[in-house]
């Protein structure tokens, strides 16, 4: 019983897994549907908590910025190298425009290795 009680903490308190938003696709389904062009910094910072993804905000792109890494990432791995060499993570941009409004988003895969 004790094994279970922590295992469901551990998947409770795992935010990426309780939103499901794991792959690009469904971060970037999720962007699009909760944000529009023009929306306020406070629409985009209340959606980004809504999601329990850990951001920040980059003031010289003019952008927020978030990474799901690779044990809350559902990572496609192209070849066999990719997964014995790399790591996998999903990096999430949102940019702004001038007046500091939602412009547009950027979510890719990315790998870092040895």
């Amino acid at each position: 019983m004790k094994t279970v009680t922590i295992l469901a903490l551990i998947i409770i308190s795992n935010p990426v897994w309780s939103n499901n938003l794991n792959t690009v696709k469904k971060i970037q389904e999720s962007i699009s549907a909760n944000l529009s062009q023009g929306d306020s910094k406070k629409l985009i910072e209340e959606y980004l908590t809504s999601t329990n993804i850990v951001y920040s905000y980059d003031k010289y792109s003019f952008r927020y910025q978030a990474v799901v890494r690779e044990n809350e990432a559902d990572c496609k791995f192209e070849s066999i190298f990719l997964w014995l060499f790399y790591d996998c993570a999903i990096q999430i941009y949102i940019n702004l425009n001038e007046q500091g409004d939602y412009k547009d988003h950027e979510v890719y895969q990315s790998y870092s290795g040895l």
